[in-house]
């Protein structure tokens, strides 16, 4: 398997899930700005 990352946006807030081989390794939430979300996906995907 891979790596998924799994995004639920709303307008204010982004939660976000990120997924290894099956297994949940990280989830939190961050502001729904893309920057934001990118820079929360780099540090931790």
């Amino acid at each position: 398997m891979g790596e998924y990352i799994g995004l639920d946006v709303s307008l204010k807030e982004t939660a976000i899930s990120v997924r290894r081989d099956g297994k949940r390794i990280w989830r939190g939430k961050c502001p729904s700005d893309p920057s934001l979300i990118a820079e929360v996906v780099r540090e931790r995907a």
